[in-house]
């Protein structure tokens, strides 16, 4: 776990990559220097069978719950709290609301009744902690995100939303001691700024990011940076829309994990037999430059002709949610098509909804740090690293090889076996863990190399590599 205020992640001594403190995963070549029959492998995730997990049918809701919202771990009960969007219809206009729910096991979700927000009748007993009505033209909830070391605990949960009723327009800054009772800022802190955007606390350098929808260019994605949450750098475009690719970015979240930075970015796809927007995995080492990896797969594909998800796959913001060796990731689904971009005024070409228009959220599921795999099938690869710097000694893999095996050499910065550490001196590795140590015959660690850049080569056989780390 990377504590704040310590060295940012793969830092370089020398000519080396530090890989202190975090697993190294291999979603790009940082830490690889080549690689023999061995294949890069995307992983999607898993859809639960219990899905859809979270439903909006309350007496006081309309049936629908966006998760334009985020999900956290309570760090004292140990509970999961969602946070999602929704509305009910009051005097021939919708109020837009944004709602709590709770789970112990990440499946099953309950609604706790806050007594705050009213309802079309009047009543509080609801779920709903925002709305239209109490909370200066609430239209859209933008990620509630706790604060690892509030400087005021009266403002430990932060958001950001977006308003555009009542005369309010543009995005506010809105906090909470608790995630339950929020207060905001009537004056906007954004003008320039669109729906569809998210926050997250960037660990590695202690200051917040927005993800930002600019007004002048819609379908495109912006960042902006604050240390205090009241000044924000000037909005920087980090995925420009193509429209002769007829590129839609939608939407963003993001989230740090093992040193890196990542997020799904939503695509609008508007094609014959793919109208939909689905997230898709994106890569940062520094939250500033961003790459679309995987181009063009989802990470969580819409789903088939009449199911709950057809049109839509919206992720919500937050760190995955580690459950045993998954982590869990948490999306809203549609049964209807959003209004088209490329398509606009031309109906006929948008598929229509074959079941009554509804939003609902789910799970999805990955193995812990299965973004990607190193694959090798029979007769075997082999991966080598870049010179590593490490003042760890204990070696171990994230892979699947029950099937087959991996082998570990060790090489000095010049590419030379160090005695000991060759192939053949290595105990095979033929096990499927999350955790799994490397030794070798007369070298239980890596202890007599702590301090000295070394490469690590791996030799896979029916096998696959998801991450390694070295640690005390």
């Amino acid at each position: 776990m990377f504590v704040a205020g310590s060295a940012l992640p793969n830092t370089a001594r020398g000519s080396a990559i530090n890989v202190d403190g975090f697993r190294q995963l291999f979603i790009d070549d940082h830490v690889i220097a080549q690689m023999q029959s061995v294949r890069r492998t995307f992983h999607a995730a898993k859809r639960h069978e219990a899905n859809p997990i979270i439903h909006g049918d309350h007496p006081w809701l309309d049936g629908f719950a966006y998760l334009y919202g985020s999900v956290e771990r309570h760090p004292e009960t140990g509970k999961l709290r969602l946070w999602y969007m929704s509305r009910f219809k009051k005097a021939g206009k919708f109020v837009w609301t944004m709602c709590l729910t709770e789970s112990a096991d990440g499946i099953r979700w309950t609604v706790p009744k806050l007594g705050l927000v009213p309802d079309r009748h009047g009543s509080r007993q609801n779920n709903m902690v925002m709305s239209t009505e109490t909370h200066s033209g609430f239209d859209e909830c933008l990620t509630p995100v706790r604060d690892p070391q509030p400087a005021n605990p009266a403002r430990r949960y932060r958001s950001l939303f977006w308003a555009n009723d009542n005369g309010f327009r543009g995005t506010y800054s809105a906090w909470s001691a608790d995630g339950v009772k929020w207060h905001n800022d009537r004056k906007a802190l954004f003008n320039d700024t669109g729906d569809a955007g998210s926050i997250m606390y960037d660990v590695y350098r202690e200051r917040w990011v927005f993800f930002a929808r600019p007004l002048d260019n819609q379908i495109s994605r912006a960042v902006s940076f604050s240390r205090d949450f009241k000044k924000w750098t000037p909005l920087n475009v980090i995925f420009q829309a193509d429209k002769a690719k007829r590129e839609n970015f939608y939407n963003m979240q993001g989230f740090c994990y093992e040193g890196l930075y990542l997020g799904t970015v939503t695509i609008q796809w508007e094609e014959s037999g793919r109208y939909a927007l689905e997230p898709h995995l994106a890569l940062s080492r520094d939250c500033e430059n961003w790459r679309w990896v995987n181009q063009p797969k989802a990470f969580i594909p819409h789903g088939p002709r009449g199911s709950w998800e057809e049109f839509n796959t919206q992720m919500g913001a937050g760190n995955p949610i580690r459950m045993g060796d998954q982590l869990y990731f948490y999306y809203s689904g549609r049964t209807y098509p959003h209004s088209p971009y490329y398509w606009r005024g031309r109906d006929e070409l948008v598929p229509k909804a074959s079941v009554e228009p509804d939003v609902n959220i789910g799970l999805a599921t990955l193995r812990v740090d299965g973004f990607v795999s190193l694959d090798a099938h029979y007769g075997g690869g082999s991966v080598e690293t870049k010179p590593l710097n490490f003042t760890g000694k204990k070696l171990s893999l994230n892979c699947a090889a029950a099937h087959g095996e991996i082998l570990v050499e060790v090489l000095d910065a010049s590419g030379k076996i160090i005695p000991g550490f060759a192939r053949q001196d290595c105990l095979p590795v033929c096990q499927d863990k999350i955790i799994q140590p490397v030794a070798w015959k007369t070298h239980q660690t890596l202890a007599n190399l702590k301090g000295k850049p070394a490469k690590l080569r791996f030799y896979l056989n029916r096998a696959s590599l998801y991450s390694f780390e070295i640690t005390a």
